[in-house]
């Protein structure tokens, strides 16, 4: 139900809700995008020589990511929600975790 006053102002009387899997899905992907960017940064400072640190927190990310991945996908299955961050935490978890599997693959190789 919606009543609206003129064109601007509208109030909804609604059950929906935010899910907390769902901010907390797209919180994940923003902890997880910051970190590979610092990663990426901190590397080139040293030219590709920071070590084995920088691999293991990127591969903690990863699975940060990923759990943030499975959150995002759980919360589809709620009804009366908002998946605006269900679907925001869904797409940038998904595209992380295309980025780190390419950048794993491509240093195994």
């Amino acid at each position: 139900m919606q009543i609206r006053f003129g064109k601007r102002k509208k109030i909804q009387f609604t059950d929906r809700s935010h899910p907390p899997m769902g901010i907390i899905s797209a919180i994940l992907g923003g902890l997880s995008l910051a970190t590979l960017i610092a990663l990426c940064v901190f590397s080139g400072e040293v030219r590709g020589k920071a070590g084995i640190f920088v691999g293991v927190i990127g591969m903690i990310s990863m699975v940060v990511s990923i759990i943030g991945f499975v959150l995002a996908i759980k919360c589809y299955r709620k009804e009366e929600i908002y998946v605006v961050t269900p679907t925001i935490g869904s797409i940038t978890n998904g595209l992380l975790i295309i980025v780190y599997f390419l950048l794993l693959f491509m240093g195994v190789l």
